[in-house]
Formats: C-alpha cells, structure tokens, sequence
C-alpha cells in the first residue's frame, strides 16, 4: 500500500514541476497583451538591416537565394513592379523564368511560355498580386535559399544557373492569405 503511494506522490510531484516549470518559461518570454507584442515586432522589423546598407557592407544579401548580382536584381525588380503597375503584360511576361508555377487554392499551374502567361495574366496578376508588389520596397525584400520573396510570398523572385545570370520571377502564390 504504501509503495502504492509513493508513486502516486512521485507522479504528482513531477506533474507539479512540470507546470512551474511551463508557467515560468512563459513568465520570462512574456504573455503580454498583443497590442504590446505588435510594437515590439514593428520595431524589431524597422531595426532590420537594409538591403543597401548590407551591400555598401559588402555583402551580398542575395547570394543565399543563388543571385549574384544585386544590381541586376534591383533593375528587374524595379522592371517588373513598374510594368505590372501599367498593365504592361509583355514586360512583365518577359521577366519569368519559365516555367513559372501558379499556386492557388485549387492547386498548381505551370505556365510554360510567355504567350500562355500573357494570355492568363489578368487571372495571374490579380488585384492581391497588383496590391503586394506595388507595396514591396526593394530595400526590405526577404530573402532565403529558395528565392527573394515579395509580400508574404506573392511573388517569388530567383535567379537563373546561366552565364550570365537571368533574374525573374519564379512563383506566384495565390493561396497564401
């Protein structure tokens, strides 16, 4: 009987610290109220290094994504923002590393040619597509291995293997709101 309790007592004891052990942890990270949350990540967002200042640093902040250049991605970026702002379908079509995938809620497309997207473009580039590229400053890109990422991954931007190096848009997401 009493080895019977001993465990129950153990068991306990363990659950216990368990507990004080969660509520402490959330103590220290914080379980403050979420207005107070949204500053802190704003801020932490705005203390973010620019894309400029991390190539007068010297870097390249676009080599984790296989763009070597950073100018040349300025210049699409710039291109494309412009052309997709003035309804310039050729331009925009013309700035694709074909084939370009099209995610949305009903699954993918591969869209193989220029003529296939150009003919596609007024569902392609849609209102949310228009609205995320024409907010994206090209200095506060995010940028990882798998390409430069517009919005919260609207567009995709990559860079091509081919010497010299093509840059364009790689993916389109529809599906991600």
């Amino acid at each position: 009987m009493q080895a019977h309790i001993g465990k129950r007592f153990n068991v306990l004891y363990r659950l216990t610290s368990a507990v004080l052990i969660a509520v402490t942890v959330l103590t220290v990270v914080g379980c403050s109220r979420s207005d107070q949350n949204k500053s802190t990540t704003e801020h932490q967002v705005s203390n973010l290094p620019t894309i400029t200042s991390q190539i007068k640093a010297g870097t390249n902040p676009f080599e984790v994504a296989g763009i070597e250049d950073p100018q040349a991605f300025f210049d699409v970026f710039n291109a494309v923002k412009t052309a997709i702002a003035e309804g310039d379908k050729v331009t925009v079509a013309n700035h694709i590393l074909y084939p370009l995938r099209v995610n949305g809620t009903s699954g993918s497309l591969l869209i193989k040619t220029r003529r296939d997207f150009v003919d596609r473009y007024d569902a392609i580039i849609d209102k949310s597509i228009k609205q995320a590229i024409a907010e994206q400053s090209a200095d506060q890109v995010f940028v990882n291995y798998q390409g430069v990422m517009v919005g919260n991954g609207d567009i995709w931007f990559g860079g091509s293997a081919d010497k010299p190096q093509v840059i364009g848009i790689i993916a389109i997401n529809h599906d991600i709101r």
